[in-house]
């Protein structure tokens, strides 16, 4: 007979509370496999965790994870990151900044071309590369961002736009961030929501589990409480800027399709997803229900 995963569940990975059976998922958003994947919810601070994570996460970050694109196509990406690079300027002005989890560094090249000096922590090799060569920042290729951290320079920022809830360690990586920083100096973090409108009426059909690269889901509460204990206060709070807006749209899109992993939606599909975007959306803002939510901290003087 097999043991269930959620069986022995361990304790939570931010709070370290006892967690108890939430919800199953598959890979909906790629189906590289079609095992099901078991789900915890903290009885402390409500996050939400993978039980059972594959020991090949790193299957399930396919080279086609991401597509390089060719060096000109950089600016009119960038642009669209201009409201993450506002909201740093206007807590830090310029000096070093660490990006964990770049990518191929759309937001890296534009906050380059604001006055940052960047460096990425970037696990896949290509994207590396890609940040040295093509981006024109340092980049360092690591699975472990808390100990990279430890090894870089002190930093002004530290940036992690929806990376945290792939970390399995999100306690930890918080405590290296706060180590990491200047006095003074800034994190900003994006991730999920787990407490959106979407996962309440979605769950495990919700895009934004995604089952299994998203190990931790962690509520804006529970992120911002393990972050004071770390030392980082938080300072502002949105789930209205356009990142935020452009995921509330993905999740109604992909809880419209059957199959989000088969390809572009169909048009029918696409304005069905933009006009109940639209019209979830005062819901969504009014009572911090979206589906992503941006905090930025600063760190408290020793």
């Amino acid at each position: 007979m097999t043991t269930s995963p959620t069986a022995s569940i361990p304790g939570c990975p931010l709070c370290g509370a006892a967690g108890r059976p939430a919800f199953t998922a598959r890979d909906r958003n790629r189906e590289i496999e079609g095992k099901l994947f078991h789900y915890a919810r903290c009885e402390r601070c409500a996050t939400l965790w993978l039980v059972d994570p594959p020991a090949d996460l790193g299957r399930f970050y396919p080279e086609g994870y991401y597509e390089l694109p060719p060096a000109e196509r950089l600016p009119a990406l960038a642009a669209g990151e201009g409201h993450k690079v506002a909201l740093l300027r206007e807590v830090a002005d310029g000096g070093r900044l660490v990006e964990i989890g770049p990518g191929f560094g759309v937001f890296a090249f534009a906050a380059r071309r604001a006055g940052f000096d960047v460096t990425g922590v970037e696990m896949d090799a290509r994207c590396c590369a890609y940040l040295r060569d093509t981006v024109g920042v340092g980049a360092v290729h690591s699975a472990r961002p808390a100990a990279e951290l430890e090894r870089l320079p002190p930093s002004r920022v530290v940036a992690l736009w929806h990376v945290i809830e792939h970390v399995p360690d999100p306690g930890g990586l918080l405590d290296a961030i706060a180590r990491h920083l200047e006095p003074g100096g800034v994190a900003a973090i994006a991730t999920p929501n787990p407490q959106s409108l979407q996962m309440r009426l979605l769950r495990a059909r919700w895009a934004h589990v995604d089952a299994p690269r998203h190990l931790t889901l962690i509520p804006l509460g529970a992120l911002t409480e393990r972050a004071r204990r770390s030392g980082l206060r938080p300072m502002r709070v949105t789930l209205a800027d356009p990142a935020g807006r452009h995921w509330n749209r993905f999740g109604w899109e992909a809880a419209l399709r059957r199959r989000p992993a088969a390809g572009p939606p169909t048009k029918p599909v696409a304005a069905a997803a933009l006009a109940l975007t639209l019209a979830m959306r005062p819901v969504e803002e009014r009572d911090r229900l979206g589906t992503a939510y941006t905090v930025t901290f600063r760190k408290e003087p020793a």
